[in-house]
């Protein structure tokens, strides 16, 4: 493969799983060009920032040059543009989030297409399932290029499944980073090429954080303070391990529009001292609480409407960085955590769960060194970022399937 549009939402960004894709396709001499559906990103990890330059938004509707170009994709190739356009929304009716979407982002989809033919990409990338991929399946089609999306956990495959079964089997490969995703992809969508391939972490960098556990109980969660996170049933299980003699200090690493609620919460279970909050962080900052930290914490939780983490990258980091974690039975977790050798499960949705799972951890803290030396051994071979691209890679250069562009 010699050049290959990435279709995205944000990017680059604080995580780093699309991120390494790009910079090791790009060192590899590989032609890339993101295109993102929101806004470039402001705020991404500091090895990320050459990608900047290859990244350029395209989803607002009030961009002329995207409605141009549907204009022009409908002179041209009406019999191509009509008829898939209509599929896609009529495979939405039952989902108004679901058909927004696919009408707000089809001048979108015309403007990828026409950078394709313009700038002769060979292949077009959805890097994620929902919005993302359906941009790219359209301007595949109008453009006549490869056609390959990626799934991961979230919104992008539970808010709304509205054409994702459509957009699994006409792919060249879908590739999912949970197995459980995968699995489910198959059956939605019999025929599609699925491959469950984890994103990785980068051994290098955190394998390389010498562990320097902090004097007193130290926990840690970081992402995004969002509901399915869970974050706020990790500080109503300070206030359950308060009550049995047990105050360890939580660490906040994030932002988010849970980040006043979580502060509200720590002041009504009486642990408001105990609980700080840092912000977004680099890598190269949140190192150090890597190597302090008694254990990482993973409460994911599935919301209402589907939405759910499948394996955040930080239990990955932090296991390579020789953390256990203690995570809930959700989603993707159980692929990382196993009980008893690199962390502990409770249930979701349950504080004194999450209470029950750590305390006897904090009182053992030999065993917390047991379960992360042996958490950072498992890291070396499944996570691994450098074999799980060379997998990617593998995928990308791939002949074309008969019959599939």
């Amino acid at each position: 493969m010699k050049s290959v549009l990435y279709v995205t939402t944000t990017f680059p960004t604080l995580a780093a799983f699309i991120e390494n894709e790009v910079l090791r396709l790009h060192a590899r001499g590989v032609r890339v060009r993101v295109l993102t559906l929101r806004a470039v990103g402001r705020e991404y990890q500091p090895a990320f920032g050459p990608l900047v330059e290859l990244t350029s938004a395209v989803g607002s509707p009030l961009d002329p040059g995207s409605w141009l170009a549907l204009l022009s994709w409908l002179v041209r190739r009406p019999h191509v543009l009509v008829p898939c356009a209509l599929r896609m929304l009529w495979a939405s009716r039952g989902s108004a989030y679901a058909l927004a979407g696919h009408i707000g982002y089809l001048p979108a989809a015309a403007r990828v297409a026409s950078l394709a033919e313009h700038e002769d990409f060979e292949r077009i990338h959805g890097a994620w399932a929902h919005f993302p991929a359906s941009v790219a399946w359209l301007a595949s089609r109008l453009a006549g290029r490869r056609f390959s999306m990626a799934a991961h956990a979230g919104a992008d495959l539970y808010r709304t499944q509205a054409f994702l079964a459509d957009k699994v089997r006409e792919a060249e490969f879908t590739t999912a980073c949970v197995r459980g995703n995968a699995e489910m992809l198959r059956r939605l969508a019999p025929g599609g090429r699925v491959e469950w391939l984890y994103h990785g972490t980068d051994l290098a960098r955190f394998g390389a954080i010498a562990r320097a556990r902090a004097a007193a109980p130290e926990l840690l969660v970081v992402g995004r303070l969002s509901a399915g996170k869970g974050f706020d049933d990790a500080v109503a299980a300070l206030g359950e391990l308060a009550r049995r003699g047990l105050r360890p200090r939580l660490v906040v690493v994030g932002e988010g529009p849970e980040r006043a609620r979580l502060g509200e919460l720590a002041r009504t279970h009486g642990v408001e001292s105990q609980v700080e909050f840092r912000g977004s962080l680099t890598h190269d900052v949140i190192a150090p609480l890597y190597a302090a930290a008694w254990l990482l914490l993973a409460p994911s939780k599935v919301m209402a409407n589907g939405r759910r983490d499948g394996i955040p990258n930080v239990v990955i980091e932090a296991m390579a960085a020789g953390v256990p974690v203690v995570g809930t039975r959700a989603a993707g977790l159980e692929e990382a955590i196993e009980p008893g050798r690199t962390g502990a499960l409770c249930e979701p949705a349950d504080p004194r769960s999450l209470a029950d799972a750590v305390e006897p951890l904090l009182r053992n803290p030999n065993e917390i060194d047991r379960l992360g030396a042996i958490a950072r051994t498992t890291m070396r071979g499944a996570f691994d970022v450098e074999v799980n691209f060379e997998r990617l890679w593998a995928l990308f250069g791939a002949p074309a399937p008969a019959g599939r562009a």
